[in-house]
């Protein structure tokens, strides 16, 4: 999954930024976009990038910010474009929204940024449009065609967004396809896959059940079984496209992503579907002392690849994780957790509820009654073969803790609650 729009440099991620991005790689993110779009954010844009090998950023002038424009930030605007993982010009566009530039600087400066992505060998674009969508059509019209890039934060109808593809760009789909009342997943429903990217425009726009809350990266994976929910796709294969298309839609090499092997604080995160043995030697054993395995795909849906990833991660000195979602058993028609023994030292099951009607509001694909208790004997299962086996819930608006304690006592399980910052 690549989080195609954030704003990790902001304030809102002062205390806890390293945390946040170690959460969303747990989650299966891949890669990320910063937005710098002022003087400052263009230079915390930069030190993320240069931090970071899977963050790729994007420089320009907010229309929020278009009334400070100079040559002095046009300057900086090209300097931050020379660095090879600042893959686009934006956030640039028009907002007749707040109306806090006026209008017709806002053009201005739109038309200015424009000409600069074509001084820049036709670099992508990342639009901002709010309350503007014909006046920001027409000027792309006005100013060239052949476009490339992403209409961040998408929320209109299918006649608008065929408008957009016509002109070359991709939509950018977040929290607000969540959104009961902004039929926007109708929309999506309608689109064809392949000009969606995602994006979860962090600390902004947060999804359902979480609206009030912080948004932050590790949301983007609610968006993606959103997507699949409603064009009745797989997670894997909404995570695989759109990951395609967020490169095409810059025009970069997929080849642009690090090994899928991460290392953030004293933790190694493994996207177990992609990573080989020697993608694990990327990483000085000194470095971490935690090997992670996770991924959108349930890492022991491949047994016999895990056990592979674990045992060279036991090798390299690294105590050994992996995130499941509790169907191995089922998935293998046996009981897996014996072979784990002595390779993983814990297994951590994501549930979002304590039964099945209250998981399956938000997990993607449905589990149903029979799933629920497929996950329950995997837990169990865990538990009796030794490893440290832990239900780890996420919480969500009116969640009550002691429930959750009793569920993952019963099992024998250790209990963890994932909560977000308001």
């Amino acid at each position: 999954m690549i989080d195609s729009h954030c704003h990790l440099n902001l304030e809102h991620f002062e205390d806890d930024r390293e945390v946040t991005i170690g959460r969303a790689i747990n989650d299966g993110v891949t890669g990320f976009m910063n937005i710098g779009y002022d003087r400052s954010s263009l230079r915390q844009t930069l030190e993320l990038v240069e931090e970071y090998p899977f963050m790729f950023g994007a420089a320009g002038v907010h229309p929020h910010d278009a009334a400070s424009y100079n040559a002095e930030l046009d300057t900086e605007v090209r300097n931050a474009l020379d660095h090879p993982r600042m893959v686009a010009v934006g956030e640039i566009g028009l907002d007749f929204y707040r109306d806090i530039a006026p209008r017709e600087v806002q053009l201005d400066v739109f038309r200015k940024m424009i000409a600069l992505s074509r001084e820049k060998d036709h670099r992508p674009i990342v639009i901002h449009c709010r309350d503007a969508f014909n006046e920001v059509i027409e000027t792309l019209i006005g100013e060239g065609v052949n476009y490339r890039g992403i209409f961040h934060a998408f929320s209109g109808g299918e006649a608008e967004a065929r408008s957009i593809f016509t002109l070359g760009f991709h939509v950018g789909i977040g929290g607000v396809v969540t959104y009961k009342n902004a039929r926007l997943a109708e929309t999506v429903a309608a689109l064809p896959i392949e000009k969606l990217v995602i994006e979860t425009d962090s600390p902004y726009l947060t999804p359902h059940p979480w609206r009030g809350k912080r948004n932050e990266p590790a949301f983007v994976a609610h968006v993606v079984r959103t997507i699949a929910r409603v064009k009745n796709m797989t997670v894997a294969e909404v995570d695989r496209i759109t990951t395609e298309n967020y490169f095409a839609a810059m025009g970069l090499p997929m080849e642009m992503l690090p090994r899928p092997v991460y290392k953030v604080a004293d933790a190694v995160y493994i996207q177990a579907a992609q990573a080989t043995p020697a993608d694990l030697d990327s990483v000085a054993p000194d470095g971490a002392s935690e090997a992670v395995l996770t991924g959108v795909v349930d890492p022991l849906d491949n047994l016999e690849h895990t056990l592979l990833l674990a045992s060279h991660a036991r090798e390299r000195g690294w105590r050994v994780r992996v995130n499941s979602q509790g169907f191995a058993n089922q998935t293998a028609g046996r009981d897996v957790t014996k072979e784990l023994n002595g390779l993983v030292d814990e297994i951590d099951v994501t549930l979002f509820g304590v039964n099945s009607r209250q998981h399956d509001e938000l997990a993607y694909p449905l589990v149903g009654n029979d799933g629920w208790e497929q996950i329950r004997d995997f837990v169990r299962s865990s538990v009796g073969s030794g490893i440290e086996t832990v239900c780890e819930f996420v919480a969500t608006p009116g969640f009550e803790p002691e429930p959750c304690r009793q569920f993952a006592r019963d099992l024998g399980a250790r209990y963890d609650i994932r909560m977000y910052r308001s």
